[in-house]
């Protein structure tokens, strides 16, 4: 018992000391000691977390919810909540479930059950779940926060929308809110109002004595833009770097993922790498800069292509097609550590549908350790090893007569490049996309592939198939 406290007492002091990885040792010998108590392991989980390891912090919750001790509903629940941000939807709802059936009329429980049913993309399930929370917490803005991203999720922006305005009048002005309300909004398209309720979302502010850019001319003066978010934001949102040119700056610095810098170099843009930004006159994130330029619907579609695949980078060899065949590429998941992959992840069982339409030799683009029942439906497929950057996936990119893909960053890099490509949606997808229509004004060379119910991928492959067995 000594041991295990001395475990406990230093991984909390490297918290507090903000040294993260030797916290998660120090949890990690805790939870050796006493594996079958829950509140260390989700203490291990935050400071996998914390050390940006979402993977292993999602390992730890999975053991302890099929490993740790029932416990009590509090206990379950704040298993449940850690599990549901760490991407893990299906057993968080199942702890939320336990702690209903223990607390029926719990208004937390309820509404924290709804939220997880809604990461799982059954928002029809979630509604009633919600409205049940709100019986006894009418004017709870967390719970009205919620009953909106629920309607969002089923499509219905205007219900979004009346259920924002309700959470607006108990808690003005709440950043999580606003930024809701700014997702439901670009969701319709992109409008000037949408852009301005998208700066609160948390935005990243160098630590140099640069100023915050707000549209002023720039001439003379060098900027640094931030790029944030994912790498699927940067390919997007690098189009409007052509609209700072016009304010005749000295200088662009993009501040970039790392493994971006060289494709971004190659296409004449001065790119680091995140992490140590150089001093500037100005700075501006990249996803502020149509709200700042005021651009409202222009999202410069007639700008594509943005991107070129760089000569001479040392992409892996493909053999030639047979006569007659198209050559194209196919990505079904997106990063491990993405929470919301759930829903987007296209079900692997579905793959030899894909694979079977005819005169197409198919190139695996996916990324990541693919799991031994997957490996047996992709027979015949060509298969790469681990991509080392970005600029050796743009030159694979250039080699292929189209892309099949999930909504992913590769989706974003294909259409910045004007690559002909089909991403499969889920039901009420990401923002950018909308929630109609098979083509979409950021990229001119794409074809948006929606189901037809929540969940439905079958139809979302069965559409593809019929589009790219058509040659369409």
């Amino acid at each position: 018992m000594d041991a295990l406290v001395e475990c406990l007492t230093e991984g909390e002091a490297a918290l507090e000391r903000g040294e993260y990885s030797r916290a998660a040792a120090a949890f990690t010998r805790a939870l050796e000691a006493a594996p079958r108590e829950s509140a260390i392991a989700l203490m291990l989980a935050n400071a996998h977390r914390l050390a940006g390891n979402t993977i292993a912090s999602r390992a730890v919750l999975l053991t302890a919810f099929h490993t740790s001790l029932p416990g009590d509903p509090k206990q379950r629940y704040g298993l449940g909540a850690a599990l549901l941000d760490a991407g893990a939807s299906e057993e968080a709802a199942e702890c939320f479930a336990m702690v209903v059936k223990a607390l029926p009329t719990d208004p937390a429980a309820l509404a924290a059950l709804a939220g997880a049913k809604r990461a799982l993309g059954r928002a029809a399930e979630a509604w009633p779940l919600i409205q049940r929370a709100l019986v006894s917490s009418t004017t709870h803005p967390a719970h009205l926060l919620t009953a909106a991203q629920i309607r969002h999720d089923m499509g219905d922006r205007k219900g979004a929308l009346r259920w924002l305005d309700m959470a607006d009048t108990v808690r003005r002005g709440h950043p999580p809110t606003l930024l809701q309300r700014a997702y439901t909004t670009l969701l319709g398209g992109a409008t000037a109002e949408g852009w301005r309720l998208f700066e609160s979302r948390p935005r990243p502010v160098p630590q140099t004595s640069a100023r915050p850019w707000t549209g002023e001319m720039l001439t003379g003066s060098s900027i640094l833009v931030t790029a944030e978010q994912g790498v699927g934001d940067q390919f997007q949102f690098l189009r409007f770097l052509r609209t700072l040119e016009d304010r005749s700056p000295s200088r662009i610095v993009v501040e970039c993922h790392s493994d971006a810098v060289s494709l971004l170099a190659y296409n004449g843009i001065d790119a680091i790498a995140r992490g140590n930004p150089p001093e500037t006159d100005w700075h501006v994130p990249l996803l502020s800069v149509p709200h700042v330029l005021q651009l409202g619907d222009d999202v410069l579609g007639g700008t594509v292509p943005y991107l070129n695949a760089p000569t001479g980078v040392a992409a892996p060899a493909l053999s030639a097609p047979a006569p007659g065949e198209r050559r194209l590429g196919l990505v079904w998941a997106g990063n491990p550590a993405f929470a919301g992959r759930v829903t987007r992840d296209l079900d692997p069982a579905l793959l030899p549908t894909l694979l079977a339409i005819p005169d197409v030799s198919w190139v695996s683009l996916q990324q990541g350790t693919i799991d031994a029942a997957t490996q047996e439906r992709l027979a015949g497929v060509h298969q790469l090893p681990p991509l080392r950057d970005w600029a050796t996936t743009a030159a694979l990119l250039a080699q292929l007569d189209g892309l099949v893909t999930t909504d992913t960053g590769i989706a974003h890099l294909a259409g910045a490049m004007g690559v002909r490509t089909w991403v499969m949606l889920q039901h009420v997808p990401d923002w950018r996309w909308g929630l109609t229509g098979e083509s979409t004004p950021w990229y001119p060379s794409m074809t948006l592939v929606r189901p037809k119910a929540s969940r439905d991928w079958g139809s979302v492959v069965a559409k593809v198939v019929e589009l790219v067995g058509a040659g369409l």
